[in-house]
């Protein structure tokens, strides 16, 4: 499996429910809240052994962070189909059975750092532009 096969995640079953759900999801806020939430936790019961982990916890954080600039209205500068496929990501993420359940120690964790990284790599461009609206907000206040 090709770490960033864009035919692996573009074909993925699993991956295409999660884009169903996360446009249903964008439409409501408070599933959308929860949803955030569900992901933060999630991130916090993650292990940091090692260095794809923690680069993986990064991007997570930054698709809660969007999405939740998003959906208070603070930041709309996303294209639709980026904002999809971020929510999509997290939906995957937060899914306990996906193409390999997370129960599977390790291996059940690649399948989401794959389609993870896939859905990152896929939205770059939205990322720095947001980071960098993000980082001159903060410089604003």
């Amino acid at each position: 499996m090709a770490l960033f096969n864009k035919s692996y995640t573009t074909d993925n079953t699993n991956f295409k429910k999660a884009k169903k759900r996360a446009s249903s999801i964008l439409q409501d806020r408070e599933r959308l809240a929860k949803l955030l939430a569900n992901s933060a936790q999630k991130i916090r019961s993650m292990g940091d052994d090692n260095e794809s982990i923690q680069k993986v916890r990064g991007q997570i954080m930054t698709f809660n962070r969007m999405v939740r600039a998003y959906m208070n209205g603070d930041y709309r500068e996303i294209p639709w189909k980026n904002l999809l496929y971020i929510t999509a990501g997290i939906v995957y993420f937060v899914t306990p059975l996906d193409l390999i359940p997370d129960f599977i120690p390790l291996t059940g964790f690649m399948d989401d750092l794959t389609v993870l990284m896939w859905v990152f790599n896929s939205v770059r461009s939205s990322i720095d532009d947001f980071e960098e609206w993000e980082k001159t907000t903060a410089e604003q206040e």
